[in-house]
């Protein structure tokens, strides 16, 4: 969405990536440049390869700011290499202007955890400490900190300090000319096996301990009984999907949960459920739940992090407490047993969804990187690119 929005506000944008991925296609599409940087290969246990590591990914850094001419470095979902990234500004005068430096903040779960260690996991508390250290000293070295939502600012300055007009918050955002799609939508639930009889929940999310899907398999062997139409989509993939498959196998819910992985037609997708569900245990501002909200779909969604900013509960769908199936078992007997109900949240849903628009979010970054324009070259022209990790 920014490679396709902050375009439109003034901002040319370059896209840097320390890992390829299947947006690629997508954002070249659009006319904006992506540069692969060469990724992490070494742990901190080989401090001498870890070192050179880090030598070289800055110096593909500098490489990609002078070649694009980068006046603002956007950095999204970086972790460790939010820091090597906050180094650009310490370039000398008489090597050119610095390009100022935004770290985005997209979890009010930020802080290295367990499951980021695939091994070496007694790191994970000199790791922790290290990280609150640098995310300290650091906040106030680069331009500005961008939180998602009002949350994750909280739960950032809890954990770094108070840093004042530092921690700007702009909130995730849904492309409003994606979103609702328009599509035969008697023809897409036909090719997924559903007919009108039934009722469609969709759920979009990686499959990782985050999202809760074993709390939403838990709440749907719960009502299977009672709502004998309910169809559960997962789309999305991960490290846990073997998991998700096993226990939804172990429940009985073959048939009635179906894993969909990764798909590029979420928007399609949604146009054809019937509402939507996000047991989430923590988040940013989910932006599956605002594109959901923008389709037109009743939504029930845990109470974490970003959501009590996006949903007016008991208007625009069902908040209910993370980790608990029970809650979760209930609010889905509500939403489908009610359909006149949630055909009115679906409709405030959408009218809500329009506040999170990808043109006001790329309006308010462009306003904040021209607040720290002094570094910037000249005037009169698009005079920012801005380059982040592909997600």
């Amino acid at each position: 969405m920014l490679a396709k929005y902050l375009p439109r506000v003034g901002c040319g944008t370059v896209v840097g990536t320390f890992e390829d991925g299947p947006l690629r296609p997508d954002i070249a599409q659009l006319g904006v440049c992506v540069e692969v940087l060469p990724g992490r290969r070494h742990s901190i246990v080989a401090p001498g390869r870890f070192a050179a590591e880090m030598v070289r990914l800055r110096r593909a850094l500098v490489r990609l700011v002078r070649a694009h001419h980068v006046d603002v470095v956007l950095t999204k979902g970086l972790g460790t290499l939010d820091f090597l990234v906050m180094t650009l500004r310490f370039r000398a005068r008489s090597r050119g202007p610095r390009p100022q430096v935004w770290w985005t903040i997209e979890n009010s779960v930020f802080m290295v955890r367990r499951e980021h260690l695939a091994s070496h996991t007694w790191l994970l508390r000199p790791k922790q400490i290290t990280h609150r250290l640098l995310y300290r000293v650091g906040a106030r070295l680069v331009n500005g900190v961008i939180a998602v939502s009002d949350d994750t600012a909280r739960s950032f300055r809890e954990r770094v300090g108070e840093l004042g007009d530092r921690v700007a918050v702009v909130c995730n955002a849904v492309d409003t000319e994606r979103y609702p799609a328009s599509i035969d939508r008697g023809a897409v639930r036909a090719q997924l096996g559903f007919g009108p009889q039934h009722h469609v929940m969709t759920m979009v999310g990686t499959f990782k301990r985050q999202k809760g899907h074993t709390y939403l398999l838990d709440a749907v062997a719960t009502v299977a009984g009672q709502l004998a139409d309910l169809h559960i989509l997962l789309v999305g993939d991960g490290e846990l999907a073997g998991q998700v498959r096993a226990r939804l196998t172990e429940l009985g819910l073959d048939g009635r949960v179906h894993l969909l992985a990764t798909r590029r037609d979420v928007a399609e997708l949604l146009a054809a459920s019937d509402s939507f569900v996000l047991p989430s245990l923590w988040e940013g501002l989910p932006v599956a739940l605002v594109e959901a909200m923008a389709s037109g779909l009743p939504v029930i969604a845990t109470d974490v992090s970003g959501t009590s900013q996006v949903m007016v509960p008991g208007v625009t769908g069902w908040i209910v407490p993370p980790a608990d199936a029970d809650a979760l078992a209930e609010a889905m007997i509500e939403l489908v047993s009610d359909p006149a109900r949630a055909a009115a949240m679906a409709q405030a849903a959408a009218a809500r969804a329009a506040a999170f628009s990808a043109q006001a979010q790329a309006e308010h970054l462009a306003a904040l990187f021209r607040r720290g324009r002094p570094e910037t070259r000249g005037s009169g022209r698009n005079w920012t690119s801005v380059a982040w990790r592909a997600a």
